[in-house]
């Protein structure tokens, strides 16, 4: 009989494939350190590492064991700021108090997620030090107060130099993603220009603060405005700013869905920026000229080569420019034009349309065209006021390249299943990883087109309809591993149990009660007890726990929980939220 093969006898490329299925610190907590030639063959995993939705333990064990030997190979971190209050005081030394670039001297990118406002404009103050350090990735900022980041940093305008000039003013990217808090920038200060910096992503609360923002950052190439701001009669003309040309400018993109820009507005955008090679625009008008081909290339740059749009252009109830669908059309740009009759206006979109993100409306799901090759680059996709699952179907034909998914049902009690017809469309989502919804779905289709979704956002009534299932059901059980139920309403509910038997591989569970005020202490423990001798799992949930247990909720977990002392696990109570991270 032949003795069993050693895992280390099988070649790089084998191993290397095991690896894919794995998170990059399950990789570094299973093989790190076995021996030499592990160590060789797993060196791309050291280059990005990300030790989030990992249990409590291997996080310990890579901070202390691994990162110290590892740290020179790093290249990408991930740091989440909710580590900081829940990490033991040693841990919190190592990745908040001390320099990070004593850990990670040859770190190009640093990713930081889930940090405050305030704490953020501390923590760049250890951002010195790094010989190689030129991205700043920040995601999930977040702040009491829309823009009080920069509000705090520009009315004092030093703290704004610890973003743009952190790391000796070696940053040359940084962006804020959309998920973070909406910036101000005071226009009363002493203006002072970071030219170091070549690519900028920000969230603007006001279209009025493009003009200083152009002023701070005189070398950007790359340039991708968000503006949340919605229209309003007061709104401050553009035009009347002082514009600096941002000369090195080859590359913008402006968002904008909530305001409504006039054609002048664009223009005196665009010829601030002589040497731009590639336009976006996500927006609104009621500017008939925005839409209208023979005038928007007369403000068009000479040097610009590609030109990617999405205008959603409303129209006046007593003009008839719902019958001119015709005069859209274009011969230099093609493009796509869909009535979105209800809402008095057109989308009207490029093709191909290369821009990662969109927003659409499930009223315009059969006049898309066929073929997902023009949508290809969208990465991340809301679709709102969905009335019918088979909506989604047509409209999710054209998105095979989707990461994130969020859909937002019309009417939020009614139960949207799919219709027998839309059964037979004959699609694929083979990178989808997230989908959250708002309302009631039947999500088996959209399961089981996408093998690769790990993280569900669902609100408590769609969670029961969905375990009722149990093909779903099937589908949940090994992919699942991030799960947040929003608005939980019972916390008697026998619903939990359900869960812990159905969602085999979840690593994180994140409840928010509809009613915050309740006490939690009897359910923070059955979630517990349901988990007992499963995969180790982080817990968060919203609502009141008793004073008494707060004095001390290390012990309180020991004496009522089947966790022992000597398990690797932190908790805490703050702001509402119970964290357990075991």
């Amino acid at each position: 009989m032949r003795s069993p093969a050693s895992f280390e006898l099988f070649p790089d490329e084998i191993i290397l494939c095991v690896c894919q299925y794995l998170r990059e610190a399950d990789v570094l907590y299973s093989l790190y350190n076995l021996n030499s030639r592990l160590n060789t063959t797993i060196t791309g995993y050291c280059r990005y590492l990300n030790l989030m939705s990992v249990s409590y333990k291997q996080f310990e064990y890579a901070v202390f064991h691994v990162l110290p030997q590892i740290g020179s190979i790093v290249r990408t971190f991930v740091l989440n700021g909710n580590w900081e209050t829940i990490i033991n005081t040693e841990l919190s030394s190592i990745l908040f108090v001390s320099r990070l670039s004593s850990l990670f001297p040859n770190l190009q990118r640093l990713i930081v997620k889930w940090f405050t406002s305030e704490r953020f404009l501390s923590f760049v103050d250890t951002l010195q030090g790094f010989s190689q350090l030129m991205e700043l990735d920040i995601r999930f900022l977040r702040g009491n107060t829309a823009g009080l980041l920069l509000q705090k940093i520009l009315s004092a305008n030093i703290h704004f130099k610890k973003i743009l000039s952190a790391n000796n003013s070696q940053l040359s990217i940084v962006s804020f993603d959309q998920d973070s808090v909406d910036l101000d920038i005071s226009d009363e200060i002493n203006m002072i220009s970071y030219p170091n910096i070549q690519e900028l992503i920000i969230n603007l609360t006001f279209s009025k603060l493009i003009p200083c923002l152009f002023v701070l950052i005189p070398n950007v190439h790359r340039l991708h405005l968000n503006i949340d701001e919605l229209s309003s009669d007061s709104k401050s003309k553009l035009i009347d700013s002082n514009l600096s040309s941002l000369v090195y400018l080859t590359i913008f993109q402006l968002r904008s869905i909530n305001l409504f820009w006039t054609f002048d507005e664009i223009a005196y955008l665009l010829k601030a920026m002589p040497s731009l090679q590639r336009l976006g625009l996500d927006m609104r008008t009621d500017d008939k000229r925005l839409v209208t081909e023979k005038d928007i290339m007369t403000i068009l740059p000479a040097s610009l080569s590609k030109i990617d749009f999405f205008i959603r252009y409303y129209f006046s109830k007593s003009k008839s420019d719902v019958n001119e669908e015709h005069t859209f059309s274009s011969t230099h740009i093609p493009v796509a034009c869909l009535l979105d009759e209800p809402r008095h206006r057109f989308l009207i979109h490029s093709i191909p349309y290369d821009l990662n993100s969109a927003i659409l409306t499930a009223s315009i799901s059969r006049q898309m065209l066929s073929g997902w090759k023009y949508m290809k680059q969208i990465k991340d996709l809301y679709i709102y006021d969905i009335t019918s699952t088979a909506e989604i179907i047509l409209i999710l034909q054209h998105f095979r390249r989707l990461r994130t998914l969020t859909i937002d049902a019309k009417d939020k009690s009614e139960k949207l299943i799919v219709p027998k017809e839309s059964q037979s469309i004959d699609f694929k989502l083979p990178f989808l990883k997230q989908i959250e919804t708002s309302g009631i779905f039947e999500l088996f289709p959209l399961l089981n087109v996408a093998p690769n979704v790990d993280y569900l956002i669902v609100y408590f009534d769609c969670l029961k309809i969905l375990l009722d299932d149990e093909s779903t059901c099937h589908l949940l059980q090994t992919r699942i591993v991030r799960l947040n139920i929003m608005d939980w309403i019972d916390i008697e509910s026998e619903l939990l149990q359900r869960i812990s038997h159905v969602f085999c591989s979840l690593r994180h569970l994140v409840i928010t009660l509809k009613d915050a005020t309740v006490s939690i202490d009897e359910f923070v423990l059955k979630i517990i007890s349901l988990w007992k001798g499963k995969t180790r799992i982080s817990i968060d949930v919203t609502g009141v726990l008793s004073e008494e247990i707060c004095k001390n909720l290390r012990q309180w977990i020991i004496d009522h929980s089947h966790i022992k002392t000597e398990d690797s696990f932190t908790v805490e109570y703050n702001e509402n939220w119970f964290d357990l991270w075991f």
